[in-house]
């Protein structure tokens, strides 16, 4: 991916300075402490303020926050306790961090917080508001690996309204489409069932830079379906370990313990096992354009411009992740950080903004989460002409104005002014 100031995905080149940035140190709700920039508009303190979160992204310098802060309202961009690094992410946990953020702002006396779930942002927020409406008792407890999460003993404060801007369908659902299912042995990288190999010839697939790939309605019913079966095997992995060490624990809680057993049983307790997951980059819509389309170009925000076979075999996603950071987060059947799940529990006002140059996440996709939001005052827009970070894109991405200042000036602050002024 270029890097030059304009393109870097979540950061700007220029800012006005009349905008007030001021450094924040706040907590989570169980006490973990968090950072983020808090950006307020040249010479007002607005009663609106929009957070920007991702579950390991630093939004702290998001792209929106100028544009934002320029049309009246303050915009907070935070960190988590899971920054730069998800390995043992668990998303039950990352809701403490969204409360205690919430309540940070309404402290500061804001009136009106909205949640911009920006990318992985938007899985993330739909599930902190399907928690928060619930009456304490009866939020989740646990989270898919068995590990207790306090979301029942916190505060959860509400917000008013929510954005998902270029937002999957949640991080599990998006690797789900990316397994690659012709991997036949977990623990060797290139070991290959050719008849699932999206990569192979007989298939339907030309290099990026000779042509486009095709594939076959009969050979993508196979992919998906063994893509699935591929997510349960590493799922039942993943679960024999969680529930090993959680047998241990419940063991060393046990009277009767002999000094020789102790330590065994102890060591067990304590492991905390890791799952090596090699090729996720493996969604046959990344080359066949015809499946899903869009205005998008062919390949991944995860192959940098090149085919994405070289994502496939070379870093990936979720590539080394605890099993119950895997279960959590990574698993497209266990996380619980899924739009299709928890929308239909989100009832602020909802606006859906698909960006239809995006490689990664499909009008389809957008329009599915659109329609699962069960808000009333609910609003799908798309944003022609632009990629998943909202660089121009696609055969309207040259003649069209910055994606960007689009996407605020046209779509999100009037929808803000038409519910909150500033």
């Amino acid at each position: 991916m270029p890097t030059t100031p304009a393109r870097l995905p979540f950061h700007w080149s220029t800012i006005d300075p009349a905008i007030r940035r001021e450094i924040v140190h706040h907590h989570a709700a169980d006490g973990v402490p968090l950072s983020g920039v808090l950006y307020l508009p040249p010479r007002t303190d607005p009663a609106a303020v929009v957070l920007a979160m991702h579950p390991r992204g630093d939004f702290s310098r998001h792209y929106l926050a100028p544009a934002l802060a320029a049309a009246g309202y303050a915009f907070l961009g935070t960190t988590t306790r899971y920054l730069n690094n998800d390995a043992d992410a668990l998303h039950e946990r990352l809701l403490l961090d969204v409360a205690g953020t919430i309540a940070f702002l309404r402290a500061r006396g804001f009136a009106t917080v909205v949640l911009l779930g920006n990318s992985g942002g938007g899985s993330l927020f739909a599930f902190y508001l399907e928690e928060a409406a619930k009456p304490p008792a009866e939020r989740l407890a646990r989270a898919p690996s068995g590990d207790r999460v306090p979301l029942g003993e916190v505060e959860m404060p509400v917000a008013d309204g929510l954005v998902l801007l270029a937002a999957h369908l949640g991080e599990g659902r998006y690797l789900l489409d990316h397994l690659d299912p012709s991997v036949v042995d977990e623990d060797d990288p290139t070991a290959v069932n050719p008849r699932l190999d999206m990569y192979d010839p007989a298939n339907g697939y030309r290099p990026m830079e000779e042509g486009a790939s095709r594939y076959s309605a009969d050979f993508l019913a196979e992919y998906r379906a063994a893509q699935r079966a591929r997510c349960e095997r590493i799922d039942r992995r993943a679960l024999a370990w969680c529930e090993e060490a959680a047998w241990f624990r419940a063991r060393l809680r046990e009277p009767g313990l002999t000094p020789a057993e102790r330590p065994f049983v102890a060591r067990r307790a304590l492991q905390r096992r890791y799952l090596l997951v090699y090729r996720t980059l493996a969604d046959p819509r990344h080359l066949d354009l015809s499946l899903d389309p869009s205005e998008r170009r062919p390949g991944s925000i995860f192959s940098f411009g090149r085919d994405p076979i070289a994502g496939n075999y070379g870093e990936g996603l979720a590539r080394v992740m605890s099993a119950r950071g895997w279960l959590s987060t990574w698993s497209g059947l266990r996380s619980n950080a899924d739009l299709e799940r928890t929308l239909p529990a989100v009832t602020v006002p909802t606006q859906v903004i698909c960006a239809t140059a995006d490689t990664d996440i499909h009008p389809s996709e957008c329009r599915r989460a659109f329609e699962a939001v069960a808000a009333r005052d609910k609003r799908y827009d798309e944003l022609r002409g632009a990629d998943h970070y909202l660089n121009p894109a696609g055969p309207a991405g040259a003649r069209l104005a910055d994606p960007r200042q689009r996407v605020a000036d046209e779509l999100i602050v009037p929808w803000l002014r038409e519910r909150w002024r500033t």
